[in-house]
């Protein structure tokens, strides 16, 4: 009973919020379909959940960031494609502004494919629920090609600085937080460069899972503890890694 009031509470809430909503998050996921209850999803599906839904963010994450948000007249803020063996509901679902469509995926076949194959596959996946969400919404379909295309001609390679380069209290250098998504892992590297620009050092830091909910935590604040020292500390402020200038020299 407490649990159907507070998913009541939450449709009303929802459904007193401006409907020009930003679509801005894109996801896969693994849902269970067998009959046989708890026991059997944690013996023999949760894992494979886990480990599918950190390998696509590889891909979902780079689609979010090259997308160009724009307002929809719907109630949308995410779009969450359901990869399943058969499909067994072929509508556009409305799940509390996640725009939701199922696309089918042989999950095993999937699991032995390359890192390379298997980005391919992600974003292929994106493109079939999305155009049968843009289909039945009459969305323009635009910003979701290029966001597809783009993706394509960066050769499937999601790779971006984290805030913005920060420089040595004397000037000399400059250090910025270079982060490599993968399929498989998320690549924590310290640059440093030297006044005109020409990069000195490279230092990978940190590997952590491919899932934001992981290796967010590790991007807390970059910033030079002397003019010979560079120190990235976690949003906890219970890690740290470093670079002197002392090593690169």
């Amino acid at each position: 009973m407490k649990q159907s009031v507070r998913v009541k509470k939450r449709m009303i809430l929802f459904e007193g919020c401006n409907r020009n909503m930003i679509l801005k998050e894109f996801d896969l996921d693994l849902p269970y379909t067998g009959k046989n209850g708890k026991q059997d999803y944690d013996d023999n599906w949760k894992a494979k959940r886990i480990k599918f839904r950190d390998e696509v963010r590889c891909i979902a994450s780079f689609y979010e960031r090259v997308f160009e948000k724009k307002s929809i007249v719907d109630d949308y803020w995410k779009v969450l494609i359901e990869c399943v063996d058969t499909i067994t509901d072929s509508r556009v679902r409305n799940l509390l502004g996640v725009c939701t469509v199922q696309v089918e995926l042989d999950i095993e076949e999937y699991f032995h494919l390359s890192n390379c194959e298997k980005k391919r596959i992600v974003l292929g996946l994106l493109k079939s629920g999305i155009e049968k969400i843009v289909e039945a919404k009459g969305w323009d379909y635009t910003p979701f090609d290029k966001a597809y295309n783009n993706i394509v001609m960066n050769n499937y390679t999601n790779t971006w600085i984290w805030k913005k380069p920060k420089k040595s209290p004397d000037k000399k250098y400059s250090a910025e937080v270079f982060c490599e998504h993968e399929v498989g892992s998320f690549d924590i590297s310290i640059i440093i460069k030297s006044k005109n620009g020409n990069e000195m050092k490279r230092v990978k830091v940190k590997s952590d899972r491919p899932n934001e909910w992981a290796y967010a935590q590790n991007l807390g604040a970059l910033d030079w503890v002397s003019s010979d020292e560079v120190v990235l500390v976690n949003k906890e402020q219970t890690e740290h890694w470093s670079i002197s200038i002392a090593e690169i020299k």
